[in-house]
């Protein structure tokens, strides 16, 4: 026993057949029909692929196991948007044409098997399509598509005829013309049926008396055009009318077309569902007449679905740390770490007491008794080598250290107070050379034995004033450029 499932996705409504085939080869069908609302925001193809959803779900309950899935299809981009992936799950089918999963269905059922030719009147739900059908060889010729009738036009028909009485009113068209749909179906086999709109204590009557009197303008157009089709000279004149499709259960519409084209009718079973059938059949023979292709894999996501509000949040949160990062560094954050070649420098202005009075000993007098300045000089480069020429240490070849404190000579003029002064980190990718300030007059001070040495400070900073000298104690004279201190020549 195998089961196979086949779809008719033409423009109206999505016709489901699981057909089951036993070892006798006696068949079971189940059918489903989905109605199609254009307002649902599905594709093509995610409507098919919730059609499989429903079908194979239906086979789960019966305990059977679908082998191959076909989809009947009529014009080749129905077939494009059909095996464009779409919503759904991802799954394999076989495409069908429409023509020629109805040939199939005719065929493998022996009902037109008898007969040189055929013309089958395919009456659905947007149009009726004609073409005709020799048995014998299979060949499908002179196709025929025309509007004279649709199931659509009378469905909208029957809606505005009872939107009109008032007797819907306030209700939803979409579920009017469904209801209308359902209720067209019933008078096909029913003299007179209700529609349930809304409250169910109020139906709606419709009758198929009202019903014929919408269809008939639309039912003698379409006979007169099978009967000019059938008219028409050809090698092979048809022996018989095949009605196939959703309208051929209307009464009216079958014998005005079986009267005006004079043929022998044949009226299959389930006239709307043989396209499915016939390529559930097809698909589960895996002929050359099928196309493989995939439906499905593709997922439903709008702008308020999580994944995308979670990558604009990541966005965001870029964009803000990147914002925050850029001022941080423009305004100076000490957050925000500094280049390897930045320099800071701390300058800090002390003042001395004057030294004691002589006591007449002969003294080596100290390099500077006037105020002094500390300048701590924080550098992330590698300390420089000092040579003879900068009268710091001279003659004795070392490096000062990475980290070194030095003392400055105080500029001259008049102070009333100290100040201190910091530079904050420079932002220049290189380091801010040393300027001396004030410039020396004639020869730079040197360093006298124990003194601590001295460096001028950056020239961006502001000279540092300092109070007169004392009046007790002269300055004391700058000591010569010399490595060794001088000595006194004893009294004669």
């Amino acid at each position: 026993m195998t089961t196979s499932l086949g779809l008719s996705a033409g423009s109206g409504m999505i016709h489901c057949v699981l057909l089951t085939t036993d070892e006798a080869g006696r068949t079971h069908t189940i059918n489903r029909v989905i109605d199609v609302d254009p307002t649902d925001g599905l594709t093509r193809a995610g409507r098919v692929n919730s059609g499989i959803d429903l079908m194979l779900g239906q086979a789960r309950d019966n305990d059977t196991n679908v082998g191959a899935i076909g989809v009947a299809y009529r014009t080749d981009e129905q077939a494009r948007e059909i095996a464009s992936r779409g919503t759904g799950a991802k799954r394999q089918i076989h495409l069908v044409a429409e023509t020629e999963a109805v040939t199939h269905h005719l065929i493998s059922t022996g009902e037109i098997n008898r007969f040189g030719s055929v013309v089958v009147v395919d009456l659905g739900d947007t149009g009726m399509s004609l073409y005709t059908v020799d048995p014998a060889t299979r060949r499908i010729g002179h196709h025929q598509r025309s509007t004279a009738v649709s199931g659509n036009t009378l469905d909208a028909l029957l809606t505005s005829e009872l939107t009109s009485t008032g007797r819907v009113r306030g209700r939803r068209k979409s579920s009017v013309m469904s209801a209308c749909r359902t209720a067209k179906e019933e008078l096909s086999v029913n003299e007179s049926t209700s529609i349930m709109i809304g409250n169910p204590a109020l139906p709606v009557p419709v009758t198929r008396t009202a019903l014929e009197r919408l269809l008939r303008p639309m039912a003698t157009a379409a006979a007169d055009e099978v009967a000019a089709y059938v008219a028409t000279p050809r090698a092979a004149r048809p022996e018989a009318v095949v009605l196939v499709g959703g309208l051929a259960h209307i009464p009216l519409l079958r014998d005005l077309v079986i009267e005006r084209s004079g043929l022998e009718p044949i009226l299959p079973q389930a006239p709307e569902s043989v396209a499915a059938r016939g390529a559930a059949t097809l698909a589960a023979a895996g002929t050359r007449t099928s196309t493989l292709a995939f439906i499905g894999g593709r997922r439903s996501r709008d702008w308020l679905s999580a994944a995308p509000l979670a990558v604009f949040g990541a966005l965001l949160a870029g964009a803000l740390m990147t914002v925050y990062a850029v001022g941080s560094s423009l305004a100076g954050n000490p957050s925000t770490p500094s280049t390897p070649s930045s320099v800071t420098v701390e300058a800090e202005a002390t003042t001395t007491s004057p030294p004691p009075p002589s006591t007449g000993e002969s003294r080596v007098p100290p390099a500077v008794t006037s105020p002094q300045q500390q300048v701590s000089v924080t550098a992330a480069l590698p300390p420089a080598t000092v040579g003879d020429n900068s009268g710091i240490g001279a003659g004795s070849g070392n490096q000062d250290p990475g980290w070194a404190t030095t003392e400055l000579p105080a500029p001259s003029g008049p102070t009333e107070q100290p100040s201190t002064s910091t530079l904050s980190t420079s932002l220049w990718p290189f380091p801010i050379p040393s300027i001396t300030w004030p410039p020396p007059l004639g020869q730079l001070p040197s360093s006298a034995p124990g003194a601590t040495a001295t460096t001028t400070p950056p020239a961006s900073s502001s000279p540092l004033p300092t109070p007169p000298p004392a009046e007790s104690a002269p300055a004391a004279p700058l000591a010569p450029q010399q490595d060794s201190v001088p000595t006194t020549q004893p009294a004669s």
